[in-house]
């Protein structure tokens, strides 16, 4: 009889549905970006997208990073602590139970048990696994988040260290031409065709040019160590050769873009914030069914101890009501409800940023491509005109040192400017493929592991 009793207190208490209805939240998008055509379907490349600059050093610096970035491996220190929460918060079929054995007669033969066990409302248990399986499945994604961003920051310091070491060798290159038109002015005023000014002008334009040279030294140093820290070694102890290697990087085409609404499904912080308003929907129901009443067992068990008589029970059932903690479980509930709000409204906003990265890199890649062609114009004709000049001055022609002078820095300033537009664009390929979330291998979470689902009304 004892038995029956219990169930049908069970029953009462968790025979309803408690707690709201969860619902994956949607947005309005648009079906293409503004500059492209949509495309539906990945390829092997876009995953894989940094082998579009073709540069295998860039492509162990990125092996290696994702197997010894600091941020990717706390990313995973807190997967882990994430699956230890889960356990924790796990739904136990018997409830919390507690069993404290003591020997209290004369006798030893005589021991007993007190007993409690206390198996609340199932609903705000199933609720709270629920939240705890929702914030491991965030947790997954934040491990993906962190490679996605390691490498939009490692590709983009390996853009920047190729960039100044191009640089370099183009400060260098102009010491050698402008030591060179130095000492040809230097003959022309020994043969009266030049004045101390022009040789004055020239020796500043070479000093000018020599003192750039220890900044950019010290810049290609700083983005040495950067990749080192963000490959997770000491600086020091890199062990790829990063020396210069006379080309920087350029991506070779764009890649399958996909439409705004495969930002859902890719970006894995966008993910992460719908797992978390999920999990905070979830903690709407454990404020929700705190609020109803919980089963209780305890009692004294005693029994002979030498098997020779009748053992004894006692146990008492009892559902405690929390009656006058109403106002405060209303005002935990009405509070769960706001921060539920307020993690929808942070997926929404992860969404729209994630669209405007994808459309801000888009115009930025298109602006940077149209500005490296002309800048590859702009660096031949002043070559050209470098070349006449001088051919000019040789000859006697209508032309001046000053004029010689005034196109090594026109044709300086050019060639600087095609290296800045190159990086530019290798930059902003960066940025497109980070900002679109291909290629961080993010776990299929949802699929794989079906969430816990709170108990439902059965009638």
């Amino acid at each position: 009889m004892r038995t029956v009793f219990i169930l049908s207190v069970a029953t009462v208490v968790a025979g309803c549905s408690i707690g709201p209805d969860y619902e994956t939240p949607t947005m309005n998008l648009p079906d293409r970006y503004s500059l492209v055509a949509p495309v539906t379907k990945a390829s092997a490349s876009d995953i894989y997208w940094w082998r579009a600059f073709r540069d295998p050093v860039l492509d162990r610096l990125i092996a290696a990073g994702l197997e010894g970035n600091l941020t990717v491996a706390e990313a995973r220190e807190r997967i882990r602590e994430a699956e230890a929460v889960f356990r924790r918060d796990s739904v136990s079929p018997l409830g919390d139970l507690t069993l404290e054995a003591r020997n209290n007669s004369a006798s030893q033969d005589i021991g007993s048990a007190e007993v409690t066990a206390n198996f609340g409302v199932p609903a705000r248990k199933q609720w709270a696994s629920r939240a705890a399986h929702q914030r491991l499945q965030a947790a997954e994604l934040g491990e993906a988040e962190a490679k996605r961003l390691l490498l939009s920051d490692l590709s983009e310091s390996y853009i920047n260290l190729r960039f100044l070491q191009r640089n370099l060798a183009l400060r260098q290159q102009d010491i050698t031409s402008r030591q060179q038109t130095l000492r040809d002015i230097r003959t022309q005023l020994d043969a009266g065709a030049a004045t101390r000014l022009d040789v004055l002008r020239a020796q500043a334009l070479v000093a000018e040019t020599r003192a750039e040279v220890p900044q950019i030294r010290s810049d290609i140093v700083a983005q040495r160590n950067r990749i080192s820290t963000l490959l997770g070694v000491p600086v020091g102890h890199l062990g790829i050769d990063l020396r210069d290697t006379g080309t920087q990087p350029v991506p070779v085409g764009v890649g399958d873009l996909g439409v705004p609404a495969d930002l859902l499904r890719a970006r894995p912080d966008i993910r992460a914030a719908e797992r978390q308003y999920a999990a905070a929907v979830s903690d709407m129901g454990v404020a929700e069914a705190a609020r109803y009443p919980s089963l209780s067992l305890s009692g004294l068990l005693t029994a002979p101890l030498n098997g020779n008589g009748d053992d004894a029970e006692s146990l008492v059932a009892g559902v405690t009501v929390p009656l006058f903690s109403q106002p405060s479980l209303a005002a935990a509930e009405d509070a769960a409800a706001a921060r539920a709000q307020q993690a929808y409204i942070r997926w929404r906003q992860s969404v729209l940023g994630a669209v405007e990265q994808v459309e801000n890199a888009l115009a930025a890649l298109a602006a940077a491509r149209e500005a490296a062609a002309a800048s590859r114009e702009l660096v031949s004709y002043n070559e050209r005109a470098l070349n006449l000049s001088r051919r000019l001055v040789g000859e006697g022609g209508n032309a001046t040192v000053l004029d010689i002078i005034d196109r090594e820095r026109s044709l300086s300033t050019a060639r600087q400017g095609l290296a800045s537009d190159l990086r530019d664009l290798s930059a902003a390929y960066v940025a497109l493929r980070a900002a679109l979330g291909i290629g961080h291998g993010a776990p299929e979470v949802a699929r794989a592991d079906p969430e816990p689902q709170p108990p439902q009304d059965e009638g």
